[in-house]
Order: C-alpha cells, then sequence, then structure tokens
C-alpha cells in the first residue's frame, strides 16, 4: 500500500476538492434545510392559528342561528375545533422534529466521512513508514 495524500481529493468537482471543503459544503447545506424547515413551520403554525380564529367566530354564528349558543353541543364543537387544530399543530411539529433529526443524522454522516478520510490519510502515511523501515531494516541485512 502505497502513501498517495491525494487519494481523498476529487479534482472534478471544483466545491468539494479537499475532505473539509466537503464537510464545509455539506453543513452549510444541512443548516439551510434547517433553516427552510423552521421558517415553513413557523409560516404554517402562522396561517394555522389565523384559521383556527376565523372559524370559531363562523362556529359561534351558526350555533346562533339556529338557536344553540347556550347548549353543550356549541361548547362540544368548539372543543372538537380546537381539538382538530391541536392535532394539525402537533402533526406538524412532529414533522419537523422528524425533519430535523434527519438534518442531524445528515450532518453526523458528514462528520464521520470527514473524520474517516482523516484517519485514513494518517493510517496510510504510518503504513507507508513502516513499510519503507521494513525496506531499509531488510536492506541493512
Amino acid at each position: 500500500m502505497a502513501f498517495d495524500p491525494f487519494k481523498n481529493y476529487n479534482v472534478s468537482d471544483p466545491y468539494g476538492i479537499t475532505p473539509s471543503q466537503r464537510l464545509a459544503r455539506n453543513l452549510a447545506g444541512t443548516s439551510y434545510k434547517a433553516k427552510g424547515l423552521k421558517r415553513d413551520y413557523n409560516v404554517d403554525k402562522f396561517d394555522m392559528g389565523k384559521a383556527y380564529k376565523k372559524r370559531v367566530p363562523q362556529l359561534l354564528t351558526n350555533y346562533a342561528q339556529r338557536g344553540m349558543e347556550t347548549s353543550g353541543v356549541k361548547n362540544l364543537g368548539l372543543a372538537e375545533s380546537a381539538a382538530a387544530y391541536n392535532r394539525q399543530m402537533a402533526e406538524r411539529s412532529a414533522a419537523m422534529d422528524e425533519a430535523l433529526m434527519n438534518i442531524a443524522a445528515e450532518r453526523m454522516g458528514a462528520y464521520g466521512q470527514f473524520t474517516g478520510s482523516r484517519f485514513d490519510d494518517a493510517l496510510s502515511a504510518s503504513t507507508s513508514r513502516a513499510e519503507t523501515a521494513a525496506r531499509i531494516r531488510e536492506a541493512l541485512n
């Protein structure tokens, strides 16, 4: 195994030639994804909150028109509407948490590749030195 200090370099990729450049590119991409997810989550949260705030007066008006504004049916309808809103928010929050977990796993993979390439470089250099030392010892004998 000959020592090749450039085996982890990719000259065909101008933005990821070295392992550290590939790591930086990956981390920048995952940061951008995470910010986009958080932005989308906040927009969805705002939109769902506005929709719920519009829905409550509509429900109250419908019950008032039917003469049920003091009935338990109105309270049940409001509770079901609130439950649907909370369920939507919980589902959206869970989806965002899962997506952020996937991004964290992707980052861990990028760090693992970077560390693995560094370890491989060090191991190759040590192996090359050991082979050279063995050849020198053999030549001296």
